[in-house]
């Protein structure tokens, strides 16, 4: 090989080498020192990207346990308390136990203070431990632990998290059916075997109530909840035979509200659901009166026969009544009577397809029924008896037709004390009495129209022409079109919108008359129901609408006006959530739709709402009537599927407190702790819908009313009851301990896996990051080795260079 001196070629490739060597035994004293095979990114960047994955799942996890063992000693301090409050269960069930008993002979009233005492520290624990009724942790507890992963469209958080709902498991007395919503016989009335006049034998042997009976010795009262509200109240017939006092009217009623829940309706479920019971209450002066209750449920109570009201403490009796004692209860007919029928014989007959329209008394929906046109009087009104006999709906709001025969005047009854009106269009000559409103057409077959076209209108003549328009089925608006000899028939439909003009009310409903082929058609733009009357004495009417010679009036709809409406008292549930009482104007115009917002809290803060249109136009007519709009407002409360909005209820009350309570209004009530209700005016009708103008554009929060019932253990009849309570009530703790116990049980699991996955996490990263000190080791000792080899080989080549010296020398 040949020798240079300016490239030492060996002592470069020593230098690299040894620069090699160093780096690597530099590299193994790094790892060897650490511990970890990746220092630095450059290591390995993949490897230490999926290292720093696991180590940041471990200490997600890590604090998850931590997380998850905090919520499981909360539980365990629940559990406790729950245990705690099953033994005062046992201590109460104890004294009511005693104090149900036919043989004591102690002082109940002893037994009665320990009693609440006891449900006092029930409420007291339950505070204690969270579970109380919209308690801290009367919700659903979610605890997140990690190790989770995204899967099936569950994000990776609720995968990695733990949850135990306890908002159904509260344990106070409320919740256990200790305490609850009560609604009671009027105060200071008394049914007990003590009072001389009004003792439940006396009512139930009273002549003048048993003659109010739909059914020989059976008496009804009604109910009114979420879930069987308006139309779909439940009616309860309770049989009162071997009824002689009030611990066995207590039982024959309990027996007929558990057979009503079993019916096979939505309804009878609902009302099985709630709970309601019945019991006597004995006030501080020792009187009683009959109470229902209920621990889950607002609902109220109504009588559906004078019994029923004189057993709720509504004594009384009107002039009309005879043979009447101090034992009597107010009577619930109301009455329809029209005038006297103009046709004696019977052998007029009807110009138009007739259509009586019946409404109110509870009616989902109005109900008509149809005579056909031509029909003498006489079979007419065979038909109507049989019409209103027939229908179903009428007989369940307890509507019938007292009197039907020429001459006199039909009289409409109903036995619930409901306010109703009857109404008709197509008897233009009034043979019926019911009215004068024309048909929309000769055999129309519907009761409301929003459209109608007279036949053909007379010009050139001098004549004025009496119209009376009712929109929506409100008081009529009266106009009047004068024609004279030079006028067309344009000129009267033009002179009869100058008319429609000067009535904001015709205004709003979009009512408007056009020109046809020489006939005149009245219509709504807006959907808006009307009829129209014609009141003109002449042989013909100018405008073509016909006139029938009946003085203007006779059209009007003829309502029930009771005499006494306190006959119809509605017995409230108290201690329920409840809003004021909202006056209701039928919604008449078609544009006029109405929203009531319904907005309820639930125990965790969540919001839960839902909206309800109340419209009357052409598509939709759900609000004619106040109990047309119960029935919506219930349907769709329902409907929502919310277990929260599922427990408000809208009912009928007295928006006066006067006497006669003679206007009826809704209000919305419920057990629901915090609930609201949002009502948006009704457009250009003004304070039409639900609530008055200053309620309209307003929200209204439930308050809760006074009233209620505690279970005590007074009396023997009080005890049975709170003896059935305390069974229900060590069920009820049983179910929400169950809930603990499972989530104790949750967490446990959850604890275990999360340790598992911290172990095998690293496991994980370690196999990734760690360095294998063994293996290190042997590296070390190679790199020392190879450095010092280098050096040494370095000092070797660097010396090459001076052989070439040798060579000088010769």
């Amino acid at each position: 090989m040949g020798f240079t001196i300016n490239t030492n070629i060996a002592s470069l490739q020593a230098q690299s080498y040894l620069r090699t060597n160093s780096q690597f035994q530099a590299k193994t004293i790094q790892e060897v020192t650490s511990g970890l095979r990746i220092v630095n990114s450059g290591d390995d960047a993949a490897g230490l990207a999926i290292a720093n994955g696991y180590r940041s799942d471990e200490a997600v996890l890590s604090q998850g346990i931590l997380n998850a063992n905090s919520g499981l000693s909360q539980l365990q301090i629940i559990d406790g308390g729950v245990s705690n409050i099953s033994q005062l269960l046992d201590r109460a069930s104890t004294l009511a136990t005693e104090s149900a008993s036919g043989t004591f002979t102690g002082d109940r009233n002893v037994l009665n203070s320990e009693f609440q005492s006891v449900l006092g520290e029930i409420n007291r624990q339950a505070q204690a431990i969270g579970l109380n009724t919209g308690g801290n942790l009367a919700k659903n507890l979610q605890v997140f632990i990690g190790g989770g992963q995204t899967s099936n469209g569950i994000s990776a958080i609720n995968n990695g998290s733990v949850s135990v709902n306890l908002s159904q498991s509260t344990v106070d007395a409320k919740s256990l059916g200790l305490q609850g919503v009560q609604s009671s016989g009027i105060a200071g009335t008394d049914i007990g075997t003590g009072a001389p006049s009004t003792n439940v034998q006396q009512i139930v042997n009273d002549a003048v109530n048993k003659g109010s009976e739909a059914v020989a010795g059976s008496t009804v009262f009604s109910f009114t909840g979420p879930g069987f509200g308006g139309a779909n109240k439940i009616n309860v017939a309770v049989n009162l035979n071997g009824v002689t006092d009030a611990n066995t009217l207590v039982t024959a009623i309990n027996n007929a509200i558990q057979a009503a829940g079993n019916g096979n309706s939505q309804a009878s479920t609902a009302f099985k659901n709630a709970n309601i019971t019945a019991a006597v209450n004995i006030d501080a002066s020792g009187k009683s009166q009959l109470t229902f209750q209920s621990s889950n449920a607002a609902f109220q109570t109504a009588a559906g026969d004078r019994v029923a009201n004189a057993l709720l403490g509504n004594f009384g009796f009107t002039g009309a009544d005879t043979g009447h004692t101090l034992a009597t209860g107010k009577s619930l007919v109301g009455t329809v009577t029209g005038p006297a029928i103009v046709d004696a014989t019977g052998t007029d007959t009807l110009a138009q397809n007739t259509i009586i329209r019946i409404q109110g008394s509870g009616l989902a929906a109005p109900v008509d029924l149809q005579i056909a046109s031509g029909t003498t009087v006489a079979a007419s009104l065979t038909s109507l008896s049989s019409l209103v006999a027939n229908n179903s709906q009428l007989q369940a709001a307890g509507i019938s037709l007292a009197t039907a025969g020429g001459g006199s005047a039909l009289v409409f009854t109903n036995s619930n004390g409901e306010q109703f009106n009857v109404s008709a269009v197509g008897d233009t000559a009034n043979r019926l009495g019911l009215g004068t409103f024309q048909n929309a057409t000769t055999n129309g077959t519907s009761y409301d129209y929003n459209t109608i076209t007279g036949a053909a209108a007379t010009g050139a003549t001098t004549k004025t022409d009496n119209l009376e328009i009712s929109v929506g089925g409100a008081q009529a608006v009266a106009i009047s079109v004068t024609s004279i000899a030079t006028d067309t028939v344009q000129n009267l439909t033009d002179a009869l919108n100058t008319a429609i003009s000067g009535s904001s009310t015709l205004l709003a409903a979009g009512l408007h008359a056009t020109l046809s082929a020489g006939n005149i058609t009245l219509a709504s733009s807006n959907g808006t129901s009307f009829r129209i009357n014609d009141t003109s004495i002449a042989a013909s009417g100018i405008l073509g609408f016909g006139s029938v010679g009946v003085a203007s009036g006779a059209n009007s709809t003829v309502a029930s006006v009771a005499t006494d409406n306190t006959a119809n008292a509605h017995f409230e549930a108290g201690g329920a959530t409840a809003t004021k009482v909202y006056a209701f104007n039928p919604i008449i115009n078609g544009q006029d739709n109405q929203t009531i917002s319904f907005t309820a809290t639930d125990p965790s803060g969540a919001q839960h709402s839902t909206q309800v249109v109340l419209s009357d136009n052409g598509a939709t007519q759900n609000a004619q009537s106040i109990d047309q709009a119960i029935n919506t407002i219930n349907n769709q409360l329902q409907q929502s599927n919310d277990p929260f909005l599922n427990q408000i209820v809208a009912v009928k009350d007295y928006t006066n407190t006067g006497s006669p309570y003679n206007a009826q209004g809704i209000k919305f009530v419920s057990t629901l702790n915090n609930f609201n209700v949002s009502l948006s005016a009704a457009g250009t009708g003004g304070a039409v819908g639900v609530g008055a103008a200053a309620d309209q554009g307003q929200v209204t929060s439930a308050a809760v009313s006074g009233g209620g019932s505690t279970a005590n253990i007074s009396n023997q009849t009080t005890a049975e009851a709170a003896v059935t309570a305390l069974f229900s009530s060590v069920t009820l703790l049983g179910s929400a301990q169950a809930v603990v116990g499972k989530g104790e049980n949750v967490f446990n699991y959850a604890i275990n896996l999360a340790q598992s996955q911290v172990t095998n996490l690293a496991s994980a990263q370690s196999g990734i990051r760690d360095a294998d000190l063994a293996a290190q080791a042997a590296n070390l000792t190679k790199a020392q080795i190879l450095v010092q080899a280098g050096v040494a080989a370095l000092a070797q080549a660097n010396s090459a260079p001076q052989a070439i010296l040798s060579l000088l020398k010769a």
